[in-house]
């Protein structure tokens, strides 16, 4: 089926492409979406946009939590930014980082062995989780991946994304607008979870995220460090 392509009318009004997307009448390329979410933040009524979705009530909790917790967050003294980054506010310390990876770690080695990745599997649980001073990222998108990142990344991506419902038209515009809120597939995988098939649990991530930690795979380790929070 053909994208429709938006016009200038339909750019001005997002939340009408939305709406059209949602009952069948129009059918936008995902892409359109891209900053959808990060707009609704200025919105006091964006709640009645997701709750006739399917589990749209868990969505749409998990969507306030994150808002409650980055208001503002797109602006700074230099202007605004094109993504959420963490923020000081929110800020966790180091070791309840470490703890919060740890949690995520297990859930990544679970997700792997449903998978039937078992040798993935092992690897992970085999992980020591530890904290690394001086290696903080720049900014919400990861760079410099080893390998056992891209395999985590590839392998447990493929397995969620495979238990997705294809039949909801509106799940990708969705999933790229929640991907676009931080350039980050694992935060998107949170806030849609109650969308999936199979049942994963993202919690720790996302708290994790929220304060400021971010994560990498080494041969023998899972490193933790923190983002440059805003």
């Amino acid at each position: 089926m053909p994208f429709d392509k938006p016009t200038d009318a339909d750019l001005e009004d997002p939340r009408q492409m939305w709406l059209d997307q949602l009952s069948g009448r129009r059918n936008f390329e995902p892409s359109s979406f891209m900053d959808f979410i990060n707009d609704l933040l200025e919105r006091a009524d964006w709640q009645c946009l997701f709750l006739d979705l399917p589990n749209g009530a868990c969505f749409v909790s998990k969507l306030s939590d994150f808002f409650t917790r980055h208001q503002g967050g797109l602006k700074g003294e230099e202007g605004s930014y094109l993504y959420f980054y963490s923020l000081r506010r929110n800020s966790l310390d180091n070791d309840h980082l470490v703890q919060l990876a740890a949690k995520h770690v297990l859930e990544l080695a679970r997700i792997a062995e449903l998978a039937g990745a078992q040798q993935l599997h092992k690897r992970l649980l085999s992980l020591a989780t530890v904290w690394i001073d001086n290696d903080r990222e720049r900014g919400p998108i990861p760079q410099d991946l080893s390998s056992l990142d891209i395999r985590v990344h590839e392998t447990i991506g493929d397995f969620i994304e495979s238990s997705a419902e294809p039949r909801l038209h509106w799940f990708a515009c969705l999933q790229e607008a929640c991907y676009a809120i931080a350039a980050n597939p694992d935060l998107q995988r949170y806030l849609m979870s109650d969308f999936y098939r199979f049942r994963f649990d993202y919690a720790a991530y996302y708290a994790f995220w929220i304060g400021g930690g971010h994560l990498r795979f080494e041969e023998n380790r899972c490193r933790v460090t923190t983002v440059m929070r805003r």
